[in-house]
């Protein structure tokens, strides 16, 4: 895997700069800066970073609102502040951020929270293609369940016998079993009668 791609959103020039040299020296890739949200949702869409890390207090749009906004476009986000507040960790827990930090950030915490980050996050796309996978084979097991059992209903045949019939004319057609499923359900939708 190449170099994560960071942004970085922090108003203090000199956080920004200490950020910068961390995480370049750490071999990661700084490719954007930005002085407030607004700026900084700009430059995610530009750039699309691996991750970007973000000021809670910021001028415009303030970090949780920067991060709910990279979390629809599946940015993770590490939030930095200068307070624990637990009213503030109790947003960002519902904006979906994988990480804070409290300021003053040393390379000791950001780095750790940097690699934590991206791997919490992959573990999270891999999760949800799971789901989604699963989904997407229930959804083709009941087209193709529901098929068969017409099928079998309309020729009076046996429910392994429907389904022989449904892998042979989904060969025959040269298309997968829930695209004969689908289509079988189609025309019958289609005969019958209106009233």
């Amino acid at each position: 895997m190449g170099k994560l791609s960071i942004l970085i959103a922090e108003d203090e020039p000199l956080t920004r700069l200490d950020l910068k040299e961390m995480l370049e020296g750490a071999g990661y890739f700084v490719c954007g800066e930005a002085n407030n949200g607004n700026k900084a949702v700009d430059l995610a869409k530009q750039l699309m970073p691996d991750l970007a890390i973000l000021d809670i207090k910021m001028p415009g749009l303030d970090g949780l609102e920067v991060a709910k906004i990279l979390h629809a476009m599946n940015i993770p986000v590490i939030l930095l502040t200068a307070y624990s507040q637990q009213n503030f960790i109790n947003r960002a827990e519902k904006v979906s951020v994988y990480s804070y930090l409290i300021k003053p950030i040393t390379e000791r915490e950001l780095l750790p929270a940097v690699q934590l980050t991206y791997a919490r996050w992959k573990e999270m796309q891999s999760v949800q293609k799971e789901l989604k996978d699963t989904q997407t084979k229930l959804k083709s097991q009941k087209i193709i369940g529901h098929a068969r059992a017409l099928l079998a209903k309309q020729y009076n045949i046996s429910d392994y016998e429907a389904h022989q019939q449904l892998v042979h004319e989904a060969m025959q057609y040269r298309i997968t079993l829930v695209e004969r499923a689908s289509q079988i359900l189609k025309e019958t939708k289609r005969e019958e009668p209106h009233h």
